[in-house]
């Protein structure tokens, strides 16, 4: 009773499972092994791992698997693997083996298998996507920097003698003059235009990523002063929040990240309008990188809003040209990162900032 009843138990379970003896002989193995492997269950039972694959060379990492776990004498040993059925049919398999022991002598291993194609197939067709808007920032970070440099170089002189010349006019009408008024909002606008010439020209200033391994740890705790600074000059009470482990370190620009994280950390401040809040900054890492998160208990941006946020002078501040989220973009961009933004669920705004594991050291 107990043995039919371990066998259906076995023979239920979705993965495959590959019994093998002390001397690497199958002594059972459930259905869903036989359909993963391809091969007649007849054929399996009695034969030795290396015998079953005579269609796979022996330097395939799938082979290997069992040989690796015999070799390091590793516990719950997990791997990814390619698998060739004797048919050719190409399948990605999740392999896990550990030993089967009897008080406490090895007697077998126990292979584990689950069939992982589609899994793998779309992560490989989202690497492709990721790779393809990687390439499109990229495309649309080189041709803003060649308007950049055409605006800075062929607007910002012009603009600039514009309100130099309606300033020494001005002082020369009277206030009571009509003409005056005319004056002043040239005045004003000039002075818009050299602005946005400005943040152009500070657009294109931004260097190329100086990479160096770096704490993340001090770097974040460094900008902490200049948020409690800012908080002060702008009369606001606000409690800045970090958590983040010691020992992350990433290879980054740490003048040009320090810029992207004081842009938005500037933007949450200013967010925050009536009584208290609060600034967090989390970093941890994760499978693919790095994540830096900053979170705000501001008014929060309107949904319709959040596509446009990184584009190029859009801002629904009256007093902001709209460049600095697209210099953000800009240097998380040269870093080979991503980030994203939105609201959170109750009040404010969270950004997050990725750093793939290219840049990541551990």
């Amino acid at each position: 009773m107990k043995k039919i009843l371990s066998d259906n138990i076995l023979q239920s379970i979705r993965s495959g499972l590959v019994v093998l003896d002390h001397n690497g002989v199958v002594v059972y193995a459930n259905n869903p092994a036989v359909k993963i492997l391809g091969l007649d269950d007849e054929l399996l039972i009695g034969r030795s791992w290396g015998e079953l694959f005579p269609h796979i060379g022996e330097d395939s990492d799938f082979k290997k698997v069992v040989v690796d776990v015999i070799a390091e004498e590793r516990l719950n040993a997990h791997h990814e693997v390619s698998y060739f059925s004797p048919e050719r049919q190409r399948r990605q398999l999740s392999v896990t083996t550990s030993f089967l022991r009897e008080q406490k002598a090895v007697t077998g291993i126990i292979v584990q298998f689950d069939d992982i194609t589609e899994i793998s197939e779309l992560r490989h067709r989202e690497r492709l996507i990721n790779e393809e808007r990687q390439r499109l920032s990229l495309e649309m970070v080189n041709s803003m920097k060649k308007l950049s440099l055409s605006v800075a170089h062929v607007i910002l002189n012009p603009v600039a003698s514009i309100g130099g010349f309606v300033n020494l006019m001005m002082r020369r009408i009277d206030k009571e003059n009509p003409i005056r008024q005319y004056l002043e909002t040239i005045a004003e606008c000039a002075g818009r235009l050299e602005n946005v010439s400005k943040s152009f020209k500070e657009y294109t200033d931004i260097q190329a990523v100086n990479f160096e391994t770096i704490h993340l740890s001090t770097l974040i705790e460094g900008i902490r002063p200049k948020i409690e600074s800012t908080a002060d000059r702008l009369q606001k009470k606000i409690r800045c929040n970090i958590d983040i482990e010691d020992h992350i370190t990433a290879l980054i620009d740490p003048a040009l990240f320090t810029m992207a994280l004081d842009e938005i950390l500037m933007n949450s401040i200013e967010s925050i309008e009536d009584g208290p809040g609060e600034v967090d900054i989390i970093v941890y890492k994760a499978a693919c990188g790095v994540i830096v998160e900053i979170k705000d208990t501001g008014f929060g941006i309107d949904n319709r809003h959040i596509p446009y946020a990184f584009d190029p002078f859009f801002t629904t501040k009256t007093s902001n040209n709209g460049m600095g989220l697209f210099k953000v973009k800009k240097i998380i961009t040269e870093h080979l990162g991503s980030i994203t933004i939105g609201r959170r669920e109750v009040v404010g705004t969270k950004v997050i900032i990725h750093l793939p594991s290219d840049t990541l050291t551990l």
